[in-house]
């Protein structure tokens, strides 16, 4: 079971790997990309980053979509990241379970904050970012931004307007 997804640059990290997965109890990360798992080394420094007693496992999409869908996935709690919110599109576009979807720490990273739309202190958009999260709710996933877990939860597509 998805206990929740994310977009987030920094894939896993200190508030994905220590905050997140003690609060929601995780014990599987699935970071689903098609780029990032044809990436051996990223791979690796992803595997190394999962707290302890966490397994994590890079794939991409497909395969995702097989080991979500798997019905032995169903006692597992698992979060899936991501840093593209089309990987996201895609993913649910294959999978029955319609977890919330958190973007948070996304945007500032990849490309010039001139073409982005500034949504929260962490969350910059593109039109196309916009348009991609749009197609998500429509497809009956509740989209969040919550930073950290002690942070209010806000509807990202009211935000947007």
């Amino acid at each position: 079971m998805i206990s929740m997804a994310r977009v987030d640059d920094r894939l896993i990290h200190g508030q994905v790997a220590v905050k997140w997965c003690k609060e929601l109890g995780v014990n599987r990360i699935i970071v689903a990309s098609d780029s990032i798992a044809k990436n051996a080394v990223q791979v690796a420094a992803l595997k190394g980053a999962a707290p302890a007693g966490v397994k994590a496992a890079i794939l991409p999409i497909e395969k995702a979509q097989g080991i979500i869908n798997d019905p032995r996935s169903e006692s597992l709690r698992i979060l899936v990241v991501s840093n593209d919110p089309s990987d996201f599109l895609a993913l649910f576009k294959g999978i029955k379970e319609r977890p919330v979807l958190n973007v948070a720490n996304y945007g500032r990273i990849n490309g010039p904050l001139s073409e982005k739309r500034k949504v929260t202190d962490t969350v910059y958009l593109t039109e196309r970012d916009q348009e991609v999260v749009r197609e998500i709710s429509a497809l009956g996933v509740e989209v969040v931004t919550q930073p950290l877990p002690d942070d209010s939860r806000e509807d990202l597509i009211a935000l947007l307007g």
